[in-house]
Parts: structure tokens; sequence; C-alpha cells
């Protein structure tokens, strides 16, 4: 089987055989578009036999992976559907579909492997944060921009501060003596104590026992900025790409 989870900006891959993940990888697909980052990445690698998708950019991605799939692996891809219920989880949207494929793959993933109370925290191009009971009923989560969208909406809206070099965010110190050190500082402990806060409030409401589960591109980043002592787990979304995979069914 092979996972995707596709995001705004890039594609984390994995191959999986036996419950074990096996190759993994990255490609960014928001400069040259799917069909080449794809193709650069996958080269030489063999078709697989199922291709489980969660996708967050849209239908037009989906036409796109769907295209490239089906001329060079002649494999038709498996989306992930949220639904109210799946996997042990229920959803607490009202329109399940509305939350995002890559937050309910996390959400399954996160409780496949406990049944204490949990919060999942996501931290790439938004950070998500989704809280789960000890019944696996799902308390529903919240949305907060990413480091890299902080950073951009700061030299956008700012005329004092302006265009930032790159997207790098690695400043860690609590006080900075110019501009950039300054944004880099304060994007991340915004994003530190958000965490910090919603994991106090949520285990206040829900018991001392909330077992916290972190991943995204930003987790390792904002990971020593934490008083809490979240679990980190790179390959969470795609693990639970591959649970709700083979509860539809996909390739059968």
């Amino acid at each position: 089987m092979m996972l995707l989870d596709v995001g705004n900006s890039s594609v984390k891959w994995a191959t999986e055989r036996d419950g074990v993940l096996e190759r993994r990888g990255r490609f960014f697909h928001h400069e040259e578009g799917f069909s080449r980052s794809a193709s650069r990445a996958w080269k030489g690698l063999p078709a697989p036999r199922v291709l489980a998708v969660a996708n967050v950019a849209g239908a037009g991605m989906e036409r796109e992976i769907a295209e490239w799939t089906g001329k060079a692996w002649h494999t038709t891809p498996c989306y992930i559907r949220v639904l109210k219920q799946a996997a042990g989880v229920t959803n607490a949207y009202r329109e399940p579909n509305t939350l995002g494929a890559d937050r309910w793959a996390a959400i399954v993933a996160a409780r496949h492997d406990t049944e204490n109370p949990l919060c999942v925290i996501d931290c790439g191009t938004a950070i998500t944060l989704d809280v789960v009971d000890a019944a696996g009923i799902h308390q529903g989560g919240l949305i907060a921009p990413g480091l890299a969208m902080m950073r951009r909406s700061l030299a956008k809206e700012t005329a004092a501060i302006g265009p930032l070099p790159g997207e790098e965010v690695g400043t860690q110190s609590l006080l900075s003596m110019n501009t950039i050190d300054g944004v880099n500082s304060g994007v991340m402990h915004m994003a530190g104590t958000l965490i910090d806060r919603v994991i106090g409030d949520a285990a206040a409401g829900y018991g001392r026992n909330l077992e916290v589960v972190i991943t995204g591109g930003d987790a390792e980043r904002i990971l020593p900025l934490l008083r809490c002592s979240p679990r980190y787990d790179r390959d969470l979304v795609l693990k639970g790409v591959a649970i709700l995979a083979r509860e539809m069914l996909c390739g059968t």
C-alpha cells in the first residue's frame, strides 16, 4: 500500500506492508505542480497495489493525482472520506466532511493507540488541536495559523517589518535584538503558548490522564518550547490513512 498526506504545500508519503511503514518521503508541489514533483520523487518506484490518499488541497489536486497515477502506475487513488463515525471514533462536526481528511486520519491513528482521553496536535500550514474523550468521541478542535503563515502575515501587513528572508523559523530565545529574530521568536512563542494553554484546559476538563500526540512539519521546532510533554509521531497522519483505507476496503 502507498499512503499520501496531501497538504496545501507539500505531499508526505510512505509505503506500507503488513502494518509497517517502509519507504518515506516528502516533496513540495506548490511551485512546480504535482505531476513534475511526483515524477521526480517517485522515479523508479514500483506501482502500488493500493494508493490511499488524504487530500486537503482541493478537487483540482485530486484530479492531478488521479491523472498522474493513472498514466504512470495504472492505479486509481482511494481518497479518504471523513464520516460521522469510523475506526472507533465519532466525529463532532455537524457536517463531518468539512473536517479535514488529514485531521481525521491523525485523530483515528492516535485513538488507535490508546483508550485514554487525548489531544492531537498537527503543526503544519495551520496548527490544529483536536480533543477525543475516553469513549472515542471527538469533542471538537481549533485551528490557528502555522509558523510560516504568521510570519508572512506580519511581513505583509506591517510596513516597518516588510519582506522577511526565507521561511525558516529557528530561534527559541524569548527576547531578540533585531526585527527578524523578534518575528521568529514571537511566532514560535505564540504557537507554544497556545498549545500549552489548550492542553492545560483540556486536561482540566477531561482528566490528568489526557494523552497528547503531536505531528506535522513544524512539530520538532515547537516541541522544545512546550511545557507539556507530547508524544511526537511524524507518521501519525499516514498511519491513520492506512487504518481508514482498510476500513473503507480500498483496493478490493
